[in-house]
């Protein structure tokens, strides 16, 4: 008799049949030859033989890792959260991760993106009333909340990614500071483009749907290899954007800035607007694959932070490319 199922279970399975087979074979020869003399006994080797194969199949079941778990965790290309196999069924005092407490933690951190918005308008109306630069798009007084508002950004974000225990206060930070810099890039669009900021809310909230459907439905599924491209791309095009950044204050008035912008702001534009509002895409669709993996590991409570925070900064990415798409589009009109 051969109860082999496979390469993942030969603990299981070496343990099982050797012991079974052992034990049911020699029993059943000895009975047969000393049925009324030794056939108790052996038939009680058969009972360990199967016994022991038993036993060594649960110690198997316990020690052996849960290879679904570790290859989903270890398939994470993003810092944030690639180090988070180890607290899989770690213990906590406030329990395990849920949709609610993720849903709830997002509501928290778009309200405070919320607050930020507001202070932009409000010091932005405080500079105006004090007629020190009526007239003007951005006041003076402006630029130093933006730079510090930049830097506040880049570092709590860098923490989070790479300290998700600290998301609850560095993500708060984060948003605080996005929440008035996305106010203040939104603002100048507006006043270039007319009606484009209510044109880029609908069509994120549009892709948002999309996405939500197919990914619930089965249709875009996040393997390792996905989340591996996605990221890479992610990475080097935040790069090349700071490289490009640092060459246009340097040198504003070079020719490869020239170049890079003559290119933005033609047919070739568009297409690699197209193309990043697709990457923002797929990392949201990433961070929904996050959060939904969040829940189903069974992660300590603490981890909603980092999934909540995913889902707004992907939300945040996704509503910037839409409204660079957008520009693009009325440029070239």
């Amino acid at each position: 008799m051969n109860f082999t199922n496979g390469n993942n279970n030969n603990g299981y399975n070496n343990g099982y049949n050797n012991g079974y087979n052992n034990g049911y074979n020699n029993g059943n020869t000895q009975f047969n030859q000393s049925m009324f003399n030794n056939g108790g006994q052996n038939y009680n080797g058969y009972n360990n033989g199967f016994n022991n194969g038993f036993n060594y199949n649960n110690n198997y079941n316990q020690s052996r890792p849960n290879t679904a778990q570790a290859s989903f965790m270890d398939s994470f290309a993003n810092p944030r959260v690639k180090g988070l196999s180890k607290h899989i069924g770690e213990a906590s005092d406030s329990g395990v991760s849920t949709f609610g407490g993720i849903a709830a933690k997002t509501v928290y951190l778009v309200l405070v993106f919320a607050l930020g918005l507001a202070a932009f308008f409000y010091l932005h109306y405080y500079f105006g009333k004090t007629g020190t630069a009526d007239g003007q798009l951005l006041y003076p007084q402006e630029y130093p909340i933006l730079v510090g508002a930049a830097i506040l950004a880049l570092v709590s974000g860098l923490v989070t990614a790479f300290a998700p225990r600290t998301t609850a206060f560095f993500g708060t930070i984060y948003c605080v500071c996005m929440g008035y810099m996305v106010t203040w890039t939104s603002y100048t669009y507006a006043a270039q483009y007319k009606g484009i900021v209510y044109e880029a809310l609908g069509l994120t909230l549009l892709i948002i749907g999309v996405l939500t459907v197919l990914y619930s439905k089965g249709v875009i599924r996040v393997t390792g290899r996905f989340r591996k491209v996605v990221y890479t791309t992610l990475i080097v095009s935040v790069l090349g954007g700071l490289i490009f950044a640092l060459m246009a204050w340097l040198a504003p008035n070079s020719g490869i800035v020239s170049a890079i912008i003559k290119v933005n702001n033609g047919p070739i534009g568009i297409v690699f607007a197209v193309l990043g509002v697709m990457l923002a895409s797929a990392v949201l669709t990433c961070d929904f694959d996050n959060a939904a993996k969040t829940v189903e590991m069974g992660l300590p409570k603490t981890y909603e932070w980092a999934a909540s925070f995913g889902l707004v900064t992907g939300v945040i990415y996704l509503y910037l490319k839409v409204l660079q798409l957008l520009a693009r589009i009325q440029n070239n009109k």
